[in-house]
């Protein structure tokens, strides 16, 4: 009878200490949730980012003296306006020539294609669907640039591109025309010709 007792006073303890510690995981799994979703609501969404940066980059260029300023305004406006720090190095945004690199070099963020009727439409799902960025570049030319498309914007025909729906885009031109540059225009208004273009999402 008392060797019954201690068996089950054994088996007692040892499901008290299994609930114990199964309680204590689930606890520290919620904290850690919890840190990570109030790491994430503490940074910023500006709605009004893109239009903000335009005037800064062009009040920028208007001042400046050399090619090798104003170049972080395209970063800056896509991290102010989705609330992320991606496209950031030691504090500060990447200049936009550096963008494609940073991007191949992110796990966080996946190639969708090259610049395809196909693969336009998945990257609108992406960026109005489920809120998420997409940039465009250019790799075959010496002159790098980068545009974001313009969330729930509208798409145009081009003639030019071979007659496919192209989105608009916010373009910087850090170099030609700055003041040209625009918030809500069609990307063919950004690049010469759709030949070499890749569109790139955050996963």
């Amino acid at each position: 009878m008392k060797k019954l007792i201690f068996t089950i006073s054994l088996i007692s303890t040892l499901l008290s200490c299994s609930e114990s510690a199964d309680k204590k995981e689930f606890e520290k799994t919620n904290e850690n949730s919890l840190n990570d979703s109030k790491s994430k609501s503490s940074l910023k969404v500006n709605p009004e980012a893109f239009k903000e940066n335009l005037k800064a980059f062009q009040d920028c260029k208007s001042v400046s003296t050399n090619r090798s300023q104003c170049k972080e305004f395209i970063a800056k406006s896509v991290c102010e306006y989705y609330g992320i720090n991606d496209l950031k190095e030691g504090g500060n945004y990447v200049d936009y020539d550096k963008i494609p690199k940073k991007l191949r070099d992110l796990s966080s963020w996946e190639k969708i294609g090259d610049f395809t009727e196909d693969n336009i439409q998945l990257a609108l799902e992406q960026l109005n669907s489920f809120g998420k960025p997409v940039l465009v570049f250019n790799n075959n030319d010496s002159y790098v640039h980068v545009v974001a498309l313009t969330p729930n914007g509208n798409t145009i025909k081009s003639r030019r591109w071979g007659n496919i729906s192209v989105p608009s885009c916010v373009s910087f031109f850090p170099t030609r025309a700055p003041e040209k540059s625009f918030i809500s225009k069609g990307i063919n208004y950004a690049f010469k010709s759709v030949g070499g273009l890749e569109i790139w999402t955050k996963n």
